[in-house]
């Protein structure tokens, strides 16, 4: 009897043990024995990262497809660099404002203030939105791209 409960309890201790910790559909325990990680939650941390770079991908994607919404960008800025660029955040975010600023008043120039140019025509400023808010769009795009090249760096990171 005593060899049976023994044979019961080793049996459910190697199922027990051989049960991987999967988390978004990585193997951490695998991940976390052939490294030097600190913890296992650094690496769920870097999953939760790319996760959440895709949904900002995607929410980027989708704000440039309908008409133009500076706050849908301005969100994403703000959820970007919450999350990635945390070091000195409040002056990241007041930078890319500044650069908000600067970019539309920039093509505003170009495209409204030309010598042959109406500048109170609803045309130009069109123009002159479109313009921005696509270089605007860029600069998002280039913070994400930056962060995700660093991300797969980790090779347990698939698309």
């Amino acid at each position: 009897m005593k060899n049976f409960i023994l044979a019961i309890l080793l049996n459910t201790f190697v199922i027990y043990a051989s049960i991987a910790e999967i988390y978004h559909g990585i193997d951490i325990d695998d991940v976390y024995k052939k490294s030097d990680w600190k913890t296992k939650n650094d690496i769920k941390d870097i999953i939760d990262d790319y996760t959440f770079l895709n949904q900002y991908k995607k929410k980027l994607k989708n704000c440039s497809s309908v008409e133009i919404d500076i706050e849908c960008l301005n969100e994403i800025a703000d959820k970007t660099m919450s999350r990635f660029y945390k070091h000195d955040f409040e002056k990241n975010i007041t930078d890319y404002q500044n650069y908000v600023k600067a970019t539309f008043s920039a093509y505003g120039i170009v495209f409204c203030l030309n010598k042959y140019a109406i500048p109170s025509g609803t045309m130009c400023h069109q123009e002159s939105y479109d313009k921005a808010f696509d270089v605007i769009t860029l600069y998002l795009e280039t913070l994400l791209t930056q962060v995700e090249e660093k991300i797969k760096k980790f090779n347990f990171i698939k698309d």
